[in-house]
């Protein structure tokens, strides 16, 4: 009690003085957003409300991403759901002017077998092939590559996260795939770590292929990044080598289990018949994308893109950009963010659109000073089950990293969809505790079966958080 008597005098004083200072040096005032920012407590992988995201500034609305033209893009997503046999995609000219190509292919295998008494889906093998149609002896390496299935050929799940609730009247879930397309995401960029792989030498008029066998009702995907060795001279082999003659093909293709791909595919590019789109495909979902401007897309596409971000948390407040732009009309989007332009020349007439930029890497700079915090945000389209539950994959600074925003009243969609709280969550996935000026290099890819566009907010880093 003594104690608390003598320092009193102490404490009014230094109160006296802190106020006197205030009123004499008055400090500038915090705009609330930045108010709601600090007093929230940024840690990474906890998830930030809607409210402390709307009104950021965007960073990418008007503006244009440099575009790499590296690499061509052999992209199969249509028929997404094939019930027969054959090819789903075909194209026989694809080499870059780099010699690179990636490839991106997402299919649910609903195969049918017409000749038992009732039909049924079947397993089946899904992938791609790659035909030699020059006079040279190659090797074909993937720098970087996946492929997955989210089903076993027994019917046993090998990916449940991506698992819907069950509808009313169903006896299991759908599954949607997006947890199978961001493994693979995942994988290709941990490929990155063990070098090129040679996947198989191939002669002139041979083919390499390239499969997974899922079971029924099951997602097959596969993302590659291909290079060609030509083995007499050790080079890789790009457009300008080649003669006027000499092609590379690429397709992809769902067959019967018990088949010889080899032969099935010979057969079916023989008799040059891909698989239609289907009745229910708003999209065309497929095709080859070659870098360029287009009477359509005159700012241009491509399937690598960068962009340099400069941000201040002593100047700015919070910050956001876009990425996989889905469609022109959400206006915070790069203005070149699309891919309009599928070259599908066994569907006369008709022009592949890339809805998400499936396949398309994002490589962000990010030049920063202060300390920051960088949140991640999941598509916004509303009306579908999975969009309460997005799964995401990002590359940052040598880690890759898993994203998932999951509602905490999911399983309640169908039975009690008023309990579902409002979307627009985010995730803490980066802190940058630096006081000076710090560099990151952010990756992204959308992963197939995920939505776009997706977002990444900065927030300076206040004394509270």
């Amino acid at each position: 009690m003594k104690q608390r008597i003598f320092l009193a005098p102490t404490i009014i004083f230094w109160l006296l003085l802190i106020t006197f200072a205030a009123l004499r040096f008055p400090q500038p005032a915090i705009p609330s957003s930045l108010d709601k920012a600090w007093s929230y407590g940024f840690q990474e992988g906890r998830e930030v409300p809607p409210q402390l995201l709307t009104g950021a500034v965007s960073l990418s609305a008007g503006q244009s991403l440099q575009l790499d033209d590296t690499y061509n893009l052999f992209f199969s997503n249509t028929p997404e759901f094939p019930s027969e046999a054959g090819i789903l995609s075909r194209a026989d000219d694809v080499l870059s002017a780099s010699g690179a190509v990636r490839v991106l292919f997402s299919h649910m295998n609903l195969l049918i077998n017409w000749s038992g008494g009732e039909p049924q889906n079947v397993p089946a093998a899904v992938g791609f092939a790659v035909e030699n149609r020059t006079g040279r002896t190659l090797d074909v390496y993937a720098v970087r590559g996946s492929m997955a299935r989210s089903r076993a050929t027994d019917g046993s799940m090998l990916f449940l996260a991506d698992a819907a609730p069950v509808k009313p009247g169903d006896s299991e879930p759908l599954y949607y795939g997006s947890a199978v397309g961001n493994y693979v995401v995942r994988e290709f960029y941990l490929s990155e770590e063990r070098g090129p792989v040679n996947l198989g030498r191939v002669q002139p008029g041979e083919r390499l292929i390239l499969s997974e066998d899922v079971g029924p009702r099951g997602w097959a995907v596969g993302m590659y990044d291909l290079a060609l060795v030509d083995t007499a001279t050790g080079q890789y082999l790009v457009r300008g080598d080649c003669g006027e003659a000499e092609k590379i093909g690429l397709e992809t293709f769902i067959a019967p289990l018990e088949v010889n791909l080899d032969f099935f595919l010979g057969e079916q590019l023989r008799s040059g018949r891909v698989l239609s789109p289907g009745q229910n495909q708003g999209l065309h979902m497929r095709g080859l994308f070659v870098p360029g401007s287009y009477p359509n897309n005159p700012l241009g596409e491509a399937a690598s893109k960068r962009f340099t971000i400069n941000y201040s948390s002593f100047e700015n407040g919070a910050a956001s950009f876009a990425l996989a732009a889905a469609n022109a009309s959400e206006p915070d989007v790069f203005a070149n963010d699309l891919l309009l332009n599928g070259f599908d020349p066994y569907t006369p007439g008709v022009t592949g659109i890339n809805k998400g930029s499936y396949g398309a890497e994002y490589a962000i700079k990010l030049e920063l000073t202060g300390p920051v915090a960088l949140v991640f945000q999941g598509a916004l389209q509303t009306g579908f089950v999975d969009t309460c539950n997005q799964i995401n994959t990002v590359w940052l600074d040598g880690a890759v990293k898993t994203v998932s925003i999951r509602d905490p009243n999911y399983d309640k969609y169908y039975t009690e969809f008023e309990a579902l709280r409002e979307p627009g969550y985010g995730q803490v996935i980066g802190i940058f505790p630096a006081a000076g000026k710090h560099e990151h290099l952010l990756r992204f890819m959308l992963a197939p079966n995920s939505y776009g566009p997706v977002r990444f907010y900065l927030f300076p880093l206040g004394p509270n958080s």
